[in-house]
């Protein structure tokens, strides 16, 4: 496997501007969570009609429609990354020829986005793909151009898929944005049919949020040549996917073959000591998949540094993967000057069964 780096971060959510905010505010314990109108519920006592309560990232994303909040998140969270020193890396032309681009977003349907049938993932490529990179301003190749609507799971996919392509030197460098938003009428609707969401009348469920997230993945050799300073280091990807028809309820296999090759491969004969970062979000399925993980490697794993970041940004859907590497990134103990932990396990599950882990070593002393 070709060394892998992480040289550029950025982020946009509901507790910050910015990544250093963000994972300051995360770290910290920090929400702002608000009612927003979107969809309006039922208030118990009342019988009043009230907003359900979110996590939106607010000033920023309002009056925008679910694809507008995608496209607002995602040029935020690059101009972040921009911002950190990048933009004088890319005004040459070379630095982007050798740069591939995917954008991994939510799992959405025709229902969702009211498309004939079969035609959501072409609207998204017509709507915020396309318009995205126009206004980009960069010169990366078409080909090198690549849409993952995989949810929650996404992030690992198209970063085992990015490392594939450095060991073949097809590229140097990935810009991964994940961005997602469950702040829609129509999004919220199907999840409270379903009984997903978290409610006065119903409080087994999530409370969804919106986030932006930019990384920059690069190989080592290339990081080395430019004279960047890694961010952290990317040890190990795993993925896996439970079968279709498997009610979600029922699962927990297909993240506990994926978690155990990332122990196998960092911590072999040891307990894995370090952070830990997933996507449970207070629902049942989560849960119990999370449990079945426990069960069979609770033995392996030090639980002591374990992190939820929907505690404070809600359910971010697609973009919880490259939060949870923002937020390993920064840890909470090198913020507060403290040596921090050097490893980092992060853990996602989409919704359709995809299941991804990623495992990353932190430079000694942290991010300033």
């Amino acid at each position: 496997m070709t060394p892998t780096v992480i040289t550029g971060a950025g982020a946009i959510t509901s507790v910050g501007r910015g990544v250093a905010a963000t994972c300051a505010a995360i770290h910290a314990g920090i929400a702002r969570p608000r009612r927003v109108n979107a969809l309006n519920i039922v208030e118990p006592e009342t019988q009043e009609l009230i907003g359900i309560q979110s996590h939106p990232v607010h000033g920023y994303t309002e009056g925008f429609s679910l694809l507008g909040r995608w496209m607002r998140l995602a040029r935020g969270s690059v101009q972040d990354l921009m911002s950190s020193g990048l933009a004088s890396e890319g005004a040459s032309p070379r630095f982007w020829e050798s740069t591939g681009l995917v954008l991994v977003v939510g799992e959405l349907d025709d229902q969702t986005l009211l498309t004939e049938d079969g035609q959501a993932l072409a609207r998204i490529q017509d709507e915020f793909l396309e318009p995205f990179v126009s206004t980009l301003g960069v010169a990366i190749p078409s080909s090198n151009v690549r849409l993952l609507a995989r949810g929650h799971a996404g992030t690992a996919l198209a970063l085992q898929s990015g490392m594939r392509q450095f060991a073949a030197r097809e590229l140097e460098r990935l810009l991964l944005i994940a961005v997602d938003s469950y702040i829609d009428g129509l999004r919220l609707e199907g999840l409270l049919e379903n009984g997903r969401l978290k409610t006065e009348e119903q409080s087994v469920g999530f409370a969804p949020g919106e986030a932006g997230v930019a990384l920059l993945f690069e190989t080592e050799p290339s990081a080395r040549r430019r004279t960047a300073r890694p961010l952290g280091q990317v040890l190990t990807v795993a993925t896996d996917q439970e079968p279709e028809q498997l009610p979600r309820i029922q699962r927990g296999r297909a993240l506990t073959r994926c978690t155990q090759r990332l122990l196998d491969e960092t911590a072999p004969s040891a307990t894995f000591r370090g952070d830990l970062y997933n996507d449970i979000n207070g629902e049942t399925w989560r849960a119990q998949e999370w449990g079945h993980v426990r069960v069979n490697l609770g033995q392996r794993m030090d639980l002591s540094q374990w992190h939820l970041p929907c505690n404070s940004v809600g359910d971010v859907g697609a973009a919880s993967g490259a939060l949870g590497i923002c937020l390993a990134l920064r840890s909470r103990d090198s913020l507060q000057g403290a040596e921090p932990l050097s490893l980092s396990l992060v853990l996602s599950s989409s919704d359709s069964g995809d299941v991804g882990g990623i495992v990353l070593r932190t430079p000694e002393g942290g991010q300033p």
